[in-house]
């Protein structure tokens, strides 16, 4: 990707190299306000959290959702049977999809960070997101499931909806933990609620609809803990007649076509796979990176507590403290990553049997593969945040619908040549996204604020990983 396109987004220039002018690189309004014009910095929520708090909070939620998962599931297998669980489990990964593109959610935390745009401009795009995914509910709902659980999936979508702003505007104000941990809460007591209906002897239909009490539940939830908030009239057509309409539309279809081609990835290597090839080599595989996709937990808690902790330092500090913030930890987190993943590396062949079973003895030499190949995925969760902080959410689409297509293509070519390994190789080309955006940051960051030696560090620190996995799979 060349400099000047990567710079492109809300009038970014590429000779804005000062450090007084950085702080204003990704100003995405129709002009750059001066210091003495920027609007006073936001402040925080009474609970506001730190950091490490936020994230902190999120893990326990995820790890309490991983298993009330797990708890749900031998109830649910049992008392639906196969074909019942199937339609259960295709209404879960359906409400998942749909409010995954749910748009507002990502855009309006960095609009209430930075309050560029107005407070009706702001209702305006929640509501903009709500009807769209209210809609794509109604859809697919109808075309995949059963008129009850259609009708859920839509009530739901748009009871997620209508709490996006609330969403966004406490994660924005510091309570990213709160946010997140109650939707992950909420979730896991609606798994419960599911496990407990099969046991009072439910109908299949009715397990649907407490993901839509959950979705209710945090809508109230989130209205609680935040003020008082007089109604907003004409929000659409204020946000239709903004000076900002124009941005706010573009940034909204660069978020929806990155979840699109993110979306898409997570699944691309299973399913080329499962069609090419099938059998037992998708069953290895299966294992393997269901193994493997768990340790993004942290990752991903991580992701969520960073982008509106940066969208807030930006605002308030500017963009070199908020630069140096982000690398310092971005440095640390590599470094944990780095030993996580070695310490995979290194007892994956004594501990992988044993969670998945000797059946699934050739998944051993896999998971240490895409443990390797997780080192550079891990780099997503740290430029994502930071680059939609400034307002770029161009840059994650361009770079996963690229690695989208590279994907399929060597996925078509590797796949029915080596199975399983073919899907890995498949993996390891969907992680050129993630490379694409390492090396957008390493143009735009000025040399002292990302030394060149900790790019070369991050470089050591993977090719080491390499060799390592190599070993460990030359041994099993």
């Amino acid at each position: 990707m060349k400099i000047d396109e990567a710079l492109e987004l809300g009038g970014a220039r590429p000779q804005a190299t000062s450090s007084g002018a950085k702080a204003a690189l990704f100003a995405v309004g129709e002009r750059e306000a001066p210091a003495s014009e920027a609007p006073a910095p936001v402040a925080s929520s009474p609970g506001a959290e730190g950091l490490r708090d936020g994230a902190a909070k999120v893990i326990a939620s995820q790890v309490g959702l991983g298993l009330a998962g797990l708890a749900s599931l031998p109830v649910l297998t049992r008392q639906l049977g196969a074909a019942a669980y199937g339609e259960f489990s295709l209404f879960v990964t359906l409400v998942g999809l749909v409010t995954y593109l749910d748009v507002a959610r990502q855009l309006l935390i960095r609009e209430e960070a930075s309050a560029e745009v107005g407070v009706r401009e702001r209702v305006g795009v929640a509501r903009v997101s709500m009807l769209w995914i209210t809609a794509l509910a109604s859809v697919v709902g109808l075309v995949a499931l059963p008129i009850g659980a259609a009708a859920a999936l839509t009530v739901a979508a748009a009871l997620h909806g209508s709490a996006s702003r609330d969403f966004a505007s406490l994660s924005a104000s510091g309570r990213v933990g709160y946010a997140n941990g109650a939707r992950n809460w909420a979730w896991a007591g609606a798994f419960l609620t599911c496990a407990a209906l099969c046991l009072l002897g439910s109908p299949t239909w009715a397990l649907a609809w407490p993901f839509v009490g959950a979705n209710l539940a945090l809508a109230l939830l989130y209205r609680r803990a935040l003020p008082k908030q007089e109604p907003c009239v004409g929000a659409i057509a204020a946000l239709r007649h903004s000076p900002a309409a124009a941005r706010l539309r573009r940034a909204g279809l660069d978020l929806l076509g990155f979840s699109l081609a993110a979306g898409a990835i997570t699944v691309l290597d299973r399913v080329l796979l499962d069609e090419l090839i099938g059998g037992e080599a998708f069953g290895v595989y299966c294992g393997a990176a269901d193994v493997a996709m768990r340790l993004h937990i942290v990752g991903s808690a991580l992701a969520a507590a960073l982008f509106p902790h940066l969208a807030r330092e930006l605002r308030e500090r500017g963009y070199e403290h908020a630069a140096r913030r982000f690398v310092s930890v971005a440095s640390v987190t590599a470094c944990l990553y780095f030993a996580g993943l070695a310490l995979g590396i290194a007892i994956a062949p004594a501990v992988l049997p044993l969670l998945l079973g000797e059946s699934f003895s050739a998944s051993t030499p896999i998971f240490i593969a895409l443990l390797v190949v997780l080192y550079l995925h891990s780099f997503g969760f740290l430029a994502t945040p930071w680059q939609r902080a400034q307002g770029d959410f161009c840059s994650q689409r361009r770079a996963y619908t690229l690695a989208m297509v590279l994907m399929v293509a060597v996925g078509l070519f590797a796949i029915p040549r080596w199975g399983a390994w073919g899907a890995v190789v498949a993996f390891a080309a969907a992680r050129t996204a993630e490379l694409q955006l390492v090396a957008v940051e390493a143009l735009r960051m000025p040399r002292e604020v990302l030394p060149r030696w900790k790019l070369a560090a991050a470089t050591l620190m993977f090719a080491s990983l390499a060799a390592l996995g190599a070993w460990r799979v030359w041994e099993a």
